[in-house]
């Protein structure tokens, strides 16, 4: 099983990082011109460029799902540091056995 650990300090700033470096990714775009020009040297290198700017959408898209995912780990975390703090002051004010 595998184990990790998160540094709390640094952990929104990798969520916003995440966020920052996704949008920057989608914003890629090559194109070129070819002016009239028909060899097939440069039809392919069109079609390699097409699919480059597909695959840069694709990770953008994985960036994102990675993002969504950091954040529902930290509500999670939150929601948890919040139950355990409920769990603990109502044992406090209430007794052990309530």
């Amino acid at each position: 099983m595998a184990e990790f650990c998160l540094d709390y300090k640094n952990f929104q700033k990798q969520i916003d990082k995440f966020d920052t470096d996704s949008k920057n990714i989608k914003d890629i775009s090559y194109s070129v011109e070819k002016d009239g020009v028909r060899l097939q040297s440069i039809d392919r290198y069109i079609d390699c460029i097409d699919e480059f700017n597909s695959l840069v959408v694709e990770f953008g898209k994985m960036l994102d799902k990675d993002a969504n995912s950091m954040k529902a780990i930290k509500a999670n975390w939150l929601k948890l540091d919040q139950d355990m703090a409920d769990i603990t002051l109502k044992e406090l004010v209430f007794g052990k056995d309530n």
